[in-house]
């Protein structure tokens, strides 16, 4: 396991319980060491500003100092990692709430953000076109000096993109950005926002040109989670996201209309969908994590796999049950068909096979302060994982695992 220079203090220590997911649902003892008056918007929607986290001890071995909320591959082929989160210092290194970081865990000192963003970032989601640009989506108002409501997009040398213009951008935080894969640069966004640069709203879900203004031939209506935004990767454009009510799933076309060649059946999943992730394979099979215990009469405990026309892979089997989590679903790269995914069993992170089942070669020995929140997959064919957390003993809240969890 590589933890980004962190020595790695092997101990037995039996994990205090917390539950931080995409909803914001921390334990009480701080999360992910951003300290305990921590906002969340799901359990006090008016919160106030967030407040700035306390610098780190005088120590190098410090990392982040406070909560990852994000980490995402930079997709420029330089196999560096975009992160953001409710910090202001790496490594005794001036990072507000975002940082880019080397393949060796270093600060890449030629992204720089100066005062970088004034409000806790939720989201990093690199542009699909190999520029190295990001979209930043949070709580913050401001980028280095500049005002930019909730949503910014970010050159390579952490400059303001102005040419991505979104006005007077939104009223409200943004929870989720998926920039569409068909080329088009439109860019997907999700959150508790009921206007865009002056103009009312029918939902928290929107499309946004290349140019950063609203695409009115994208159009919803109301009804629609805003916490998980999916793009399909067969090219068609279409969307998979979260509904506020049964099926609690949809595929969206190009125009926004309701895919009814997704069939969730007579009811779909009976609770609350919480992540939702494409397979790496050729068949485009996805995986839905959540509440649920039941999908269309069929028992589900919590994950599920489903067939590109929404029917239930049924040689997808979970042998124990992942109700009250469903964080993330972090699809494997190496061809395995393997996945990642949060446990309530055992409050961590697991890695299960293409059947469901768990694979024993994946072991992290890691003691979390708090539920996982951010994976991602390194893009230099090490096939190792980024994880976001809280860890005791490390004072860490990033670490690097190898395919074997260490």
């Amino acid at each position: 396991m590589k933890i980004f220079h962190i020595k790695w203090i092997r101990q037995v220590l039996l994990p205090s319980i917390y539950i931080l997911g995409v909803l914001g649902i921390v334990g009480s003892g701080g999360g992910g060491g951003g300290g305990g008056d921590e906002c969340f918007p799901s359990l006090s929607p008016n919160c106030g500003p967030i407040p700035v986290p306390p610098p780190p001890p005088s120590s190098s071995t410090i990392s982040f100092n406070g909560k990852v909320s994000s980490i995402a591959p930079a997709l420029d082929s330089s196999d560096d990692v975009y992160v953001g989160g409710f910090f202001t210092i790496y490594k005794n290194s001036a990072a507000n709430r975002i940082a880019r970081l080397n393949n060796d865990g270093s600060l890449d000192t030629g992204f720089i953000t100066g005062t970088g963003f004034d409000n806790t970032v939720d989201i990093v989601a690199p542009a699909v076109d190999g520029s190295g640009d990001v979209y930043v989506g949070g709580r913050f108002t401001g980028y280095n000096g500049t005002a930019v409501s909730y949503i910014a997009r970010l050159n390579l040398d952490g400059t303001l993109d102005t040419d991505f213009d979104t006005g007077t951008g939104f009223e409200a935080r943004v929870n989720m950005i998926a920039p569409a894969i068909d080329g088009s640069g439109d860019v997907y966004i999700g959150g508790e926002f009921t206007t865009y640069n002056g103009m009312m709203l029918g939902s928290g879900l929107i499309r946004l040109n290349d140019d950063g203004s609203l695409d009115l031939g994208f159009s919803t209506g109301s009804g629609w989670g805003e916490d998980v935004i999916v793009t399909a990767t067969d090219g068609s454009g279409d969307v998979y996201v979260t509904r506020d009510s049964s099926p609690y799933i949809a595929r969206l076309n190009d125009d926004g209309s309701v895919d009814t060649g997704f069939d969730t059946g007579l009811s779909g999943f009976d609770e609350i969908v919480r992540s939702i992730a494409v397979s790496n394979d050729v068949g485009g099979d996805i995986y839905v994590a959540g509440f649920f215990n039941d999908y269309d009469g069929s028992a589900v405990s919590g994950l599920a796999r489903l067939n590109n026309n929404g029917s239930l892979d049924t040689g997808f089997v979970t042998d124990f049950g992942f109700v009250g989590w469903g964080n993330f679903i972090t699809p494997a790269i190496d061809s395995s068909g393997d996945i990642y995914v949060d446990s309530n069993r055992s409050g961590e992170i697991v890695r299960l096979n293409a059947n469901g089942s768990i694979d024993t070669g994946f072991d992290p020995f890691l003691n979390f302060r708090n539920q996982p929140d951010a994976v991602a997959i390194a893009t230099d064919g090490s096939n190792d994982v980024f994880v976001g957390a809280g860890f005791l003993l490390t004072n860490s809240n990033m670490v690097r695992l190898t395919p074997t969890g260490r």
